[in-house]
């Protein structure tokens, strides 16, 4: 399914028109995992995603009379890749797999963009899925006006892109990545999601996207169990929701991890340099244990 938005084409696994959410249904039930990078989710996602991107680029083979260059890619990250990011990576490998001749092409946001400057400002970009539509232009705003050029960007020249996202609420993100790819002159995007929020709604309850984050993730132990998951990659959201609790459940979530885990979080948080701040520095002595001399 799909319809026409600002040179763009959005295509999506499920169009939410109404409330209440069906959360017992296999999209909604496997979102919030996905999101915070357990794998066996994220191919869940992808799977249905590469039936998606595989009939667009039939399509475009049977119409077009001369071959044209494809990108995969999703919304720019700095080091800790988002879910989006992580459904990128798989639906590249599922598409050549099947013998598509694909390119993955990863933007990187700047330091800048991701640094801390006080804990109000991590809160609101950390609480972002609650926004309200002006809060959310403001936001994606701030990082616009920030990101410097890419050399990566310039491989986007005159190639046809499939873009991976999760959700289309507002639409608000897409409107400023698609200005960038305009800028170094991308040609046709495809926006592929699995959520698309009926236009309507979305501007009454843009807070569907918290609920869809957080629906299955019914109390802190449950949070944790993914955390401390092995076959979690973790994701942005994953750091960014661990250093978003006070520090007492920080303290609990942290507890249940082991070493290696615990470890590999600490790296993770240590070279995105955003929890490098001193607010972060009780949390950061935690996860690093007595292994480390911070």
């Amino acid at each position: 399914m799909s319809n026409p938005q600002n040179d763009a084409r959005i295509w999506f696994l499920e169009e939410i028109v109404s409330l209440p959410l069906r959360l017992d249904q296999p999209l909604y039930r496997n979102y919030p995992g996905m999101k915070l990078g357990q794998l066996h989710l994220v191919d869940f996602f992808s799977q249905k995603l590469c039936v998606l991107a595989a009939e667009i680029l039939r399509d475009d083979a049977e119409k077009s009379s001369r071959k044209n260059d494809w990108v995969v890619t999703a919304p720019a990250f700095y080091h800790v890749p988002s879910g989006a990011n992580l459904l990128a990576r798989r639906v590249h490998e599922l598409l050549q797999q099947q013998d598509f001749s694909v390119l993955l092409l990863e933007p990187r946001l700047n330091q800048q963009q991701i640094a801390v400057r006080n804990l109000a400002e991590f809160e609101r970009s950390n609480d972002y899925s609650k926004n309200q539509l002006q809060q959310r232009i403001v936001e994606r705003q701030r990082v616009q006006e920030l990101a410097q050029p890419d050399a990566l960007m310039s491989q986007f020249n005159n190639r046809q892109i499939l873009i991976i996202n999760d959700i289309y609420v507002t639409g608000t993100q897409q409107y400023f990545m698609q200005q960038s790819l305009h800028q170094f002159f991308a040609g046709e995007c495809h926006w592929l999601y699995i959520f698309h929020v009926e236009s309507t709604l979305a501007r009454s309850h843009p807070e569907i996207e918290f609920q869809l984050n957080n629906s299955a993730i019914s109390d802190l132990d449950s949070y944790a169990a993914i955390v401390a998951d092995e076959r979690t990659q973790h994701t942005a959201r994953c750091l960014s929701g661990l250093f978003g609790e006070d520090i007492e459940n920080f303290r609990h979530v942290v507890s249940s991890l082991s070493p290696k885990a615990r470890e590999e979080i600490f790296r993770l948080a240590e070279t995105e340099g955003r929890y490098c701040h001193p607010i972060f520095s009780e949390k950061m002595l935690l996860l690093a244990g007595e292994n480390h001399h911070m």
